[in-house]
């Protein structure tokens, strides 16, 4: 049912995404696949955290994560 004074018909509800959709150059792809998540994941937990040495705490914690996900 269109909105009260609507010109437009009533659309079906459209489902969210489950992916995000890959756009943009493949250098921008490439780091929002490999690296993006993880650089804010660690940037979320440094402004929590706020350590004395901020550029060596990120570097630890993205080099702790890189074991993790990618292995020694």
């Amino acid at each position: 049912m269109p909105a009260r004074g609507s010109p437009h018909p009533a659309a079906a509800p459209i489902a969210p995404p489950t992916q995000p959709t890959l756009h943009g150059s493949p250098t921008r792809v490439y780091l929002n696949q490999h690296v993006t998540p993880y650089l804010l994941e660690g940037m979320k937990r440094l402004a929590i955290e706020e350590p004395e040495k901020p550029l060596r705490w990120l570097a630890e914690f993205l080099a702790a994560r890189s074991r993790e996900v990618e292995g020694a």
